[in-house]
């Protein structure tokens, strides 16, 4: 038993829950596996696993196929597939004035994508996920039915779909889950965006087989999410993981959260282009201005880049020190922007980091890190479709 099936020894719903989305990720990604192959991966016992895949294939999410011995004798085993025909997954991702829409089947293909402004306001969040829901599921050109829709939000949301804070938008305590399902009409799951990003890299990037990670990025705001024992660790209330406000400058700036010294105050895009603008006057837009003068070799903004890569690399010691994980993921602008801010942070890191822990730990940029911040609301979606949760499934 590991160590999140033990403290979860008392909820046997929980345990069922994680065991499910655990069993039909291996059948995700490992196509016509078998159940003894499942057992033999996972560690779950025979019986859950029975009881788990047999619902799954009473609600239509996965198939049965005759799978062939390797040595190609005896008896065809049985393999798992997931059913083509299953359905589709929306996914939305929430920023302070877009959000962004993909439609996948349930083995991550991408079927369609649309963009949709958004004015910030909860009555217009209304609108635009309405809009925008309704115009990704055109774009599939499919009727197949859709499942569930996850939506990933700038901003703390506890475990029963409460958004408590959203900084940017200056939003508190909305029940945005029943909120938007009444408005799609299917089944809506809700989380914070550095969680949902993680869950993808996990579900459709570059972490697949890993159980434990440490995932942080950057962009309009700056988020990140705990990966441990195979899945997201939530907390008491399901709010850990606000990796963007742990502190790396004493009576530092001020931060959107109402705190100061926050590591979003250095790293979010608006910080940098004030921080620019502050030193030479030079009004920019997007982070992809910043990238442009730095490659044309500007000292000031370079040095600007490399300062953030100095204050990300004393966040990221921090982490390194107190979980001692075998692999941390930058994404979104920290990715982009490797080239100008990774000596800085290598700096840093091998400064505040202890020796032992940092030996232990890679640090990564991701490959596609825009990809995988868009697809966070899939992986919300599919977690929940993919729970037997009886009130989460579309049937």
């Amino acid at each position: 038993m590991t160590f999140r099936q033990h403290s979860l020894s008392l909820d046997r719903h929980a345990i069922r829950r994680f065991h499910a989305n655990t069993i039909f990720h291996r059948i995700r990604i490992e196509p016509n596996t078998s159940q003894a192959e499942i057992i033999a991966r996972t560690g779950i016992d025979k019986s859950s696993v029975s009881s788990i895949v047999n619902n799954f294939v009473d609600l239509g999410l996965v198939e049965r196929s005759a799978k062939k011995a390797s040595n190609g004798r005896g008896r065809p085993s049985e393999g798992l597939v997931i059913a083509p025909t299953a359905g589709i997954l929306v996914g939305a991702q929430v920023e302070a004035n877009k959000i962004e829409f993909v439609a996948c089947l349930l083995n991550g293909t991408l079927l369609s994508s649309v963009e949709q402004g958004f004015d910030g306001t909860l009555a217009g969040l209304d609108s635009s996920i309405r809009d925008g829901f309704n115009a990704v599921i055109k774009a599939t050109q499919s009727s197949a039915k859709v499942l569930g829709m996850g939506v990933c939000l700038p901003g703390l949301v506890d475990n029963a779909g409460l958004l408590v804070h959203v900084p940017v938008l200056g939003w508190h305590d909305v029940e945005v889950t029943a909120r938007l399902s009444t408005i799609t009409g299917v089944p809506v799951f809700v989380g914070n965006d550095g969680n949902a990003a993680a869950m993808a890299e996990h579900t459709f990037g570059s972490c697949i087989d890993l159980n434990d990670f440490l995932f942080l990025f950057s962009g309009s705001g700056v988020g990140g999410g705990l990966f441990l024992d195979g899945a997201i660790y939530r907390g008491a209330g399901g709010l850990a993981g606000e990796l963007g406000h742990v502190k790396v400058v004493p009576q530092g700036r001020f931060c959107t959260c109402g705190s100061s010294g926050c590591l979003a105050a250095y790293l979010v895009e608006s910080a940098i282009i004030e921080e620019i603008y502050k030193l030479s006057g030079q009004q920019l837009s997007h982070f992809k201005d910043i990238l442009d003068i730095a490659e044309r070799g500007d000292p000031m903004v370079l040095n600007v880049l490399d300062h953030a890569g100095v204050v990300l690399g004393s966040a990221v010691s921090s982490l390194i020190n107190i979980f001692n994980p075998p692999l941390v993921v930058l994404s979104g602008n920290l990715s982009s922007g490797r080239k100008f801010i990774e000596n800085g942070l290598d700096r840093a890191v091998q400064r505040l980091a202890h020796p032992a822990m940092l030996s232990r730990t890679t640090i990564r940029f991701a490959e596609n890190p825009n990809d995988m911040l868009k697809m966070g609301g899939v992986a919300l979606a599919l977690d929940g479709v993919t729970s037997l949760d009886g009130m989460r499934v579309a049937v």
